[in-house]
């Protein structure tokens, strides 16, 4: 078997892997998009909250002062777990961009690499179809030179 063809279920497995790494970092991506999207609107829901409260008088009382600033501080700790949880996914986004750039470019390298053994094999190919284009030539010119040999010697014997 040809080296090309024995390098191609290589390139195939390496290909498909690079489609599986793809979707795993689109699906990471997505996660980071939709991640940024629930932080932007938890910090938007924070700054109603609080324009409506300074807009309504603020809390006047101790009892409504606390839990203004409980509910504020629990609206910065899930901000804050959202920070993390948004730094983790783009870390992992990353990551798997990274996996899938190294699996790409190996994809890359193997078809190259096939490439160039299908090259190698057409050039030898070429090179034996003309070995046997030049063999066939050469029995032809000695077939004819001996028939001419022949020709002769044979018309120099009829003539006595």
């Amino acid at each position: 078997m040809m080296k090309s063809k024995r390098f191609e279920p290589i390139v195939e497995i390496a290909s498909n892997a690079a489609k599986d790494l793809s979707g795993a970092m689109a699906e990471a991506g997505r996660k980071v998009t939709d991640l940024e999207r629930q932080l932007e609107q938890l910090q938007n829901y924070r700054e109603e909250y609080v324009h409506k409260s300074t807009q309504a008088g603020g809390a006047t009382d101790p009892v409504r002062l606390q839990n203004f600033r409980s509910f504020l501080d629990r609206l910065g700790e899930a901000m804050c777990q959202h920070h993390k949880n948004l730094s983790a996914a783009r870390a992992e986004y990353e990551r798997r961009r990274t996996l899938w750039t190294d699996k790409r470019i190996e994809v890359e390298s193997l078809g190259r690499v096939v490439e160039r053994f299908k090259r190698e094999e057409q050039q030898a190919a070429d090179a034996r179809e003309q070995r046997d284009s030049d063999e066939v030539a050469m029995r032809l010119g000695l077939a004819r030179r001996s028939e001419s040999v022949s020709d002769i010697s044979g018309g120099g014997e009829s003539e006595e």
